[in-house]
């Protein structure tokens, strides 16, 4: 049976990483009504080249799915279906599709058990946002946006321990400039918005009281709460045990740090751990990057003091931070969409054999033959 695209409304989730928006996510997504996906930009990616198309044959159908893996960030497994589970929901809406029609519908091939019927609420979770927040509030009149904060020094204590454990980490600074630059941004941004178009939630108030937070975030997007929001923990513990069989190594590893403490209830250890975690010259460190921005928000200094940061040693993360954050995003997203379209052709196009695609190690599937 066709789903009623016009009935359903894209919104999103907005924050940087590691601050529980995964956790949000999967609370959502135990929702009748709701679909919460993360982190595969292809709203905005696809809208560029599909906003205004017309004809919606066949081939058209066949060029949209190869486009939507092209664009795939490599984070599409566990949570998508099959490529045949995208053509088949396409093709069932091929007679009133359009662009925007297209990229919704792209939403419901994720999570193929999920029974989908009342869904009218989709809600993507995205860490890349924050300096296209105008594009896709324009791009999606009717969008709505949860901006998800959490303490500027739990957030750097928790990425430089992930860091260490990947064996990647960046440092201190370059997280605390990543904070600061990030929720900077988007609040700049998220101001410029009509009022009733964002909310504002805190991971420290999502943990201690998750229903209370719940049910104004669904009010805000206009939908009943329901209760079994609350165990999101034992639908990822079935999850996880009926996908041991089938998943990837990398996938698996990929998994447990992505998603660890997903299978527990909500709890507080990790609120304010930075206290001992973070040496005194080290929290006050990220307090004096990211004070202002912080106390903006509503977090409180709680003892720390603003000291100078800024030595040689901390030259390269500074530089690597301005480069990786700022330079590149703005370089990038200012090319026009042809030019963009020819460097992922170029950077992933001999990841296409025989009708295969393979993305960064987590997804592998069968493309729809586009001859």
């Amino acid at each position: 049976m066709a789903t009623d695209t016009d009935r359903i409304r894209l919104n999103f989730i907005l924050s940087t990483g590691r601050t529980g928006s995964t956790l949000l996510s999967t609370m959502l997504n135990m929702h009748t009504e709701i679909i919460s996906v993360s982190e595969e930009p292809f709203a905005y990616n696809l809208y560029h080249k599909y906003k205004d198309q017309a004809d919606w044959s066949d081939e058209t159908i066949r060029g949209f799915c190869y486009d939507f893996y092209l664009f795939s960030e490599g984070k599409l497994e566990p949570q998508f279906g099959k490529p045949e589970d995208l053509v088949k929901i396409l093709k069932a809406h091929q007679a009133g599709l359009n662009g925007v029609k297209a990229i919704k519908l792209a939403y419901l091939a994720f999570f193929p058990l999920k029974d989908k019927s009342n869904t009218i609420t989709i809600v993507d979770k995205q860490l890349k946002f924050h300096s296209l927040l105008d594009r896709i509030a324009r791009y999606y009149p009717q969008s709505r946006f949860i901006v998800l904060y959490r303490d500027p020094r739990d957030n750097v204590l928790v990425k430089i321990r992930r860091g260490i454990r990947q064996k990647r980490n960046e440092g201190l600074l370059f997280y605390a400039k990543t904070w600061n630059y990030e929720y900077s941004l988007l609040r700049r941004q998220i101001s410029r918005l009509p009022a009733e178009r964002y909310m504002e939630v805190t991971y420290e108030d999502l943990v201690t009281r998750p229903e209370p937070v719940l049910k104004r975030i669904c009010n805000f997007l206009e939908l009943p709460f329901e209760p079994q929001m609350l165990e999101y923990d034992q639908r990822v513990k079935k999850d996880l045990q009926e996908q041991e069989a089938s998943l990837g190594s990398s996938v698996k590893q990929h998994l447990s740090l992505l998603h660890e403490g997903l299978t527990q209830k909500p709890n507080t250890d990790k609120v304010g751990h930075w206290k001992t975690g973070l040496t005194e010259k080290d929290y006050n460190m990220v307090w004096s990057i990211c004070g202002k921005t912080a106390t903006a928000i509503g977090y409180r200094n709680e003892g720390c003091k603003a000291v100078s940061y800024f030595t040689p040693a901390f030259i390269k993360q500074w530089l690597r931070f301005y480069i990786i954050k700022i330079i590149i995003p703005a370089i990038y997203y200012n090319l026009p969409f042809g030019i963009i379209y020819l460097i992922k052709t170029l950077k992933y196009g001999k990841n296409f054999r025989d009708g295969k695609w393979q993305t960064k190690d987590f997804y592998k599937g069968t493309l729809p033959d586009r001859t």
